[in-house]
């Protein structure tokens, strides 16, 4: 099998995420890291025209590389190189679940205005990240990637709703920095979290991702021990659309 060589930097979310994704997928790497190898800028600037662009993923003996690979593009790039491997699926609610509403929640939003769900009911299809908290870097990662389907989102006439565990002025601050103009939700005694943990059954320490209809009701989810472990943007946008295309009754 191809080696992989992952040259990133201690303080780069796309690269703890890319990291991340690799040890859920179950496939081998080397990782070289900026702060620890002289020798990492010199890679990061053969393979990005001298720019120093993390993270940057090699494989092979030198054969080619990409650089900030979004979710989709790291897994295209492993299945045309020949890596064999399942990614994370969304998985499906088919029990009497799917016709119930979620408990509802008023949480305060980094955008000044506290966010109710069931406001949203009729008007938008929410799709919840409860994250870690605002200091770690895969859920920093995941959320950028999510967050930039702005186009998609509208089109399905849905909303990320991303919900730390941290006070206000924290999320407010990485909002700004990974949120891409969406609001963040400040859920900081976790009871909205455990509720919905509880709701799917999952362990309450995860990070989770749900995908609820038009009525506030759960249709898909995923979760795991860390966001490398959650479904690729792409899928999460099939989903919508699969929800869009049903009779709102």
């Amino acid at each position: 099998m191809m080696e992989l060589n992952v040259y990133g930097s201690a303080t780069c979310e796309d690269t703890a995420l890319v990291r991340d994704r690799l040890r859920a997928l179950g496939l081998d790497y080397r990782y070289h890291e900026r702060q620890d190898e002289a020798r990492v800028d010199e890679v990061l600037k053969k393979w990005n025209h001298g720019a120093i662009v993390t993270p940057t993923v090699v494989f092979g003996a030198d054969a080619y590389a990409i650089a900030e690979p979004t979710l989709e593009e790291l897994e295209t790039q492993l299945h045309d190189a020949g890596f064999h491997f399942k990614a994370p699926r969304a998985i499906q609610i088919r029990d009497e679940r799917k016709n119930q509403r979620l408990p509802n929640f008023t949480l305060p939003a980094t955008q000044g205005e506290d966010v109710t769900l069931y406001n949203l009911r009729g008007r938008k299809r929410a799709v919840l990240f409860f994250a870690h908290p605002a200091a770690e870097r895969v859920c920093q990662g995941y959320a950028r990637q999510l967050t930039n389907q702005r186009a998609a989102f509208d089109e399905y006439n849905a909303l990320p709703l991303l919900i730390l565990p941290d006070a206000l002025p924290t999320a407010t601050e990485w909002a700004h920095e990974f949120a891409r103009g969406y609001a963040a939700l400040s859920d900081a005694d976790g009871r909205v979290k455990q509720k919905y943990a509880a709701a799917l059954d999952v362990p309450s320490a995860d990070v989770l991702l749900v995908i609820l209809d038009s009525y506030c009701a759960p249709r898909a989810y995923a979760f795991g021990g860390d966001a490398g472990e959650l479904v690729a943007p792409s899928e999460i946008m099939e989903w919508l659309k699969l929800l869009d295309c049903e009779c709102d009754e």
